[in-house]
């Protein structure tokens, strides 16, 4: 496809001029579990290593909604118990600062959280239709790429995990069971295309490529979209901040028409202490013509999390959001689940969680969490439509093997 090839030849540029780097995170940084190490079903210095984890959990509702769906959520969105991720990792990474190295990576994963992780063209088709999961479990490819470089510069290509946004799909990369509104409705969840990284200092990383749009591989109008990411951290790891935006042309609310769609993610993240951290996120977005009888649509908000290490097995969290979607074209269930809690939801979504990650064993982390939803707008989204607020309480818990 074009764009593939526009994006790869996008990288040479980049990695013959030594301009900005390109690249993303595998999986984002959240507070580290217990001191001891984890320990692997298969030997990690095999060149080509394999791991994985098992996650699974129960959200209770008190509203004990007729349906079952907590609100218009898209993930943990139901009040049975789930086997989120039975997931497997085979990998082979770059070694070294210096010369060329090849590696790679890919990602399968069976469970609840399918449905974060498809792609159209691959798992649904162009229209973004099912293709081949249709069932509350379901198979997806997360990632899938190649890589070349070192662990200075590096460039890859294929599928991946999106650079922008603080939380993330697998369970080991967030404290939270539960997912923000950030997450789970205001920006892209993968990417294929070609993207590199570039450490140019210990403390400072660029990341950027081309990618074929928000969580498509092949769709009925493929449009480059162009990411980029700048992170920044103190060599006492006191502070870290970054900036990551991704913009290009995307569906609206207008069949078969495309319009410009641009997203940025800030995230500054204090870590006064050993024990103690504390993250700032904010997120932008709009996309012409979004709306629903023409217009544009903006969906924004704030994301804030506070990490405490109450012992070497125990960690309290706590975490406060606002999500603004103005014009209600990004909140809803999904009809293809089986939600009846459907867009629009135009006005302002909140969010209280707190919880703690027990580390029972180096492999065992059990994640315990309460939350409060609330919503200020014409509609109720909870409830099957009769609450604007809602309380849940899950026990989750992953093992890594």
């Amino acid at each position: 496809m074009k764009v593939w090839r526009l994006g790869l030849g996008i990288c040479a540029v980049v990695c013959a001029t030594g301009g900005a780097g390109l690249g993303w995170a595998e999986e984002p940084t959240v507070p580290a579990q217990g001191d001891a190490a984890i320990q692997r079903l298969f030997p990690q210095s095999w060149p080509i290593s394999v791991r994985g984890w098992v996650d699974g959990g129960y959200t209770f509702n008190g509203s004990s909604p007729t349906s079952h769906f907590n609100g218009p959520y898209n993930a943990v969105d139901r009040d049975r118990p789930q086997l989120n991720q039975l997931y497997l990792v085979v990998e082979k990474t770059l070694r070294g600062t210096s010369g060329i190295d090849v590696g790679g990576r890919v990602d399968a994963m069976y469970g609840y959280d399918y449905f974060l992780t498809q792609s159209n063209g691959i798992e649904r088709n162009q229209s973004g239709s099912s293709k081949w999961n249709h069932e509350q479990h379901g198979v997806a490819l997360p990632q899938m790429y190649a890589e070349a470089g070192n662990q200075t510069f590096s460039v890859k290509a294929g599928h991946f995990y999106t650079i922008v946004g603080y939380e993330g799909v697998p369970a080991p990369a967030n404290f939270f069971y539960s997912k923000s509104y950030s997450y789970q409705f205001a920006g892209p969840f993968t990417h294929w295309g070609g993207l590199a990284t570039w450490n140019v200092t210990p403390q400072f990383m660029l990341q950027g490529g081309l990618v074929n749009g928000w969580d498509s591989f092949d769709r009925r109008s493929d449009k480059p979209a162009y990411v980029l990411k700048a992170n920044y951290a103190t060599s006492d790891k006191f502070l870290s901040a970054s900036l990551a935006m991704i913009t290009g042309e995307e569906p609206t609310a207008v069949a078969a028409k495309t319009e410009q769609r641009t997203r940025y993610s800030a995230i500054v993240s204090v870590h006064p202490t050993d024990d103690l951290e504390y993250v700032f996120h904010h997120h932008y977005a709009y996309q012409e013509d979004g709306k629903v009888g023409g217009g544009t649509a903006r969906w924004y908000g704030i994301d804030q999390y506070l990490y405490y290490r109450l012992h070497q097995k125990v960690k309290a969290g706590l975490r406060f959001e606002w999500f603004r979607d103005e014009a209600g074209t990004r909140v809803g269930g999904s009809p293809d689940r089986g939600n009846p809690n459907l867009a629009p939801f135009a006005g302002s979504f909140y969010s209280l969680t707190g919880g703690v990650n027990y580390y029972a064993h180096s492999n065992i982390t059990i994640r315990p969490e309460i939350r409060y939803d609330w919503f200020t707008g014409g509609r109720n989204p909870y409830n099957d439509g009769h609450n604007d607020n809602q309380v849940l309480v899950a026990v989750n818990a992953y093992l890594q093997f």
